[in-house]
C-alpha cells in the first residue's frame, strides 16, 4: 500500500483561531464536516499564554498540527491512503477555517517497508 504524506504549513492566519484550543478545534471540526470526515479521535494541548499542539485521527488518515499564533502560522503532517486530490481538498478547507492568506504544501510517497 503507498500512503502520502502531506506537509502543510500556513501563514497570514487567523491568530484567535490558532490561539486556543477550543477555536482550533470548532475551526478543524468545520473543515472536516465540509469535507465529510467522520472523526475518530482527537486530543488538543493548550501552551500558555496561547499556542496549541493536537493529534486527529480518522479513517484513511491521521495528523498533527503545531500553531505559532504570535506568528500568525500553524504546521500540519498528516498522512492519508486517500487518493491525492484529498490532501487539496483538506488544504483548502483548513485554509479558509484558519482565514490563512497563504499556505505552502509538500506531498510525498511513502511506501512502507516489509521485511520478512
Amino acid at each position: 500500500m503507498v500512503t502520502t504524506h502531506i506537509i502543510l504549513d500556513f501563514y497570514k492566519a487567523d491568530r484567535a483561531t490558532l490561539a486556543t484550543s477550543d477555536k482550533l478545534k470548532a475551526a478543524i471540526d468545520s473543515a472536516l464536516v465540509k469535507l465529510g470526515v467522520v472523526l475518530n479521535q482527537d486530543n488538543y494541548i493548550q501552551f500558555e499564554p496561547e499556542g496549541v499542539t493536537a493529534t486527529v485521527i480518522a479513517d484513511g488518515f491521521h495528523f498533527s498540527i503545531h500553531t505559532w499564533p504570535e506568528f500568525h502560522s500553524c504546521a500540519i503532517d498528516l498522512y492519508t491512503n486517500r487518493k491525492a486530490s484529498f490532501a487539496t481538498e483538506l488544504a483548502q478547507a483548513l485554509d479558509k477555517a484558519f482565514m490563512a492568506q497563504e499556505h505552502d504544501m509538500k506531498v510525498l510517497k511513502r511506501n512502507p517497508v516489509i521485511i520478512d
